[in-house]
């Protein structure tokens, strides 16, 4: 039998191939260009992050730049141009140090129009983003905030010191000389929190009938599962403690390093998927349909973990 991950790629793939069926032919030969999109306002203003520090990190950024683009694709340049864009992180961890941004990659393809003429898509391209100094990383589950608790994959393996993967393709790049960056949260403590934002509701009806289930709930549990880490569970207030479910985690402010300047970068998250049959049939098939996603999809079946070590020393200074 096939497992649900295969149907879904085998899909994926039938439905890329469908919707890329028009495109316009690629010009897969065309030698392309790079360009880093400088800017120096990618933080928000209340984040207080000085001028000095947002010009020290940009030279940071520059060095994960170039760390990328000894990519074989990025650097044979064939087919798109690419460019490396700063995205601006809009919500501000709880107990966040390091300057936070996105770097995305975009794979603008050169494909040729009927009359003839060469173009190149530079609206929305396909893109490949990495995460800096984001503790808490989009491919998580939001619990709640202030405190921000958030649940992660259960499945994690620890491929070598200082390179973490969750659920097969979600990867960290850490100090694993430091304190965890994530610390597992309570029964107690995440029940705490459902019961204060539950007493937040103003409709009493509502909040009668929530409080009324989330007591019962907190009944069930025997005080020796009171310390145990929590999980994310089916039930109303969304705490348990079954393995095999999502670990519901908070950021661990002493992982920081505060001896070293806030442009530094100390946190790293991106995805890479890990199933190269799948991604060579999608490059496939998107050169196949003329997709302007193929030079993207090129890029990632050509990341391996090589490519995920090269960002420690960025990390471990």
């Amino acid at each position: 039998m096939k497992s649900i991950a295969s149907i879904m790629a085998s899909l994926f793939l039938i439905m890329a191939g469908n919707l890329c069926a028009q495109e316009l032919p690629l010009i897969p030969d065309k030698q392309g260009s790079f360009e880093t999109l400088s800017r120096t306002d990618y933080t928000m203003p209340d984040f207080g992050f000085t001028k000095a520090e947002i010009v020290a990190n940009l030279q940071e950024i520059k060095e994960i730049v170039s760390v990328v683009r000894k990519n074989p694709v990025l650097a044979e340049m064939k087919g798109f141009d690419g460019r490396a864009r700063i995205y601006t992180i809009s919500m501000k961890d709880e107990h966040s140090y390091g300057l936070p941004s996105r770097i995305s990659f975009e794979f603008a393809a050169w494909y040729r129009l009927k009359d003839g003429r060469e173009v190149r898509g530079l609206i929305e391209p396909p893109e490949w983003s990495v995460y800096l100094n984001k503790m808490q990383p989009g491919w998580t589950s939001g619990f709640s905030h202030k405190p921000d608790f958030f649940a992660v994959p259960e499945k994690k393996e620890v491929v070598e010191p200082g390179i973490d993967v969750y659920d097969g393709e979600c990867y960290v790049v850490h100090d694993a000389n430091r304190p965890d960056y994530w610390l597992p949260v309570t029964v107690k403590e995440a029940f705490d929190v459902v019961f204060a934002e539950t007493g937040k509701i103003t409709d009493q009806i509502q909040k009668d009938y929530m409080m009324k289930f989330l007591n019962e709930e907190w009944a069930a549990i025997s005080a020796e599962d009171y310390n145990k880490p929590a999980t994310l569970s089916g039930m109303i207030s969304r705490v348990g403690t079954n393995e095999g479910f999502p670990k519901i985690m908070k950021v661990n402010p002493a992982y920081w390093d505060k001896s070293r300047p806030k442009s530094d970068i100390q946190f790293i998250y991106f995805r890479m998927i890990g199933n190269k049959k799948y991604l060579e049939q999608r490059s496939n098939e998107y050169l196949k349909a003329n997709s302007i996603s193929y030079h993207c999809a090129r890029f990632e079946e050509s990341l391996n973990m090589d490519f995920v070590r090269s960002f420690k020393p960025m990390v471990v200074k």
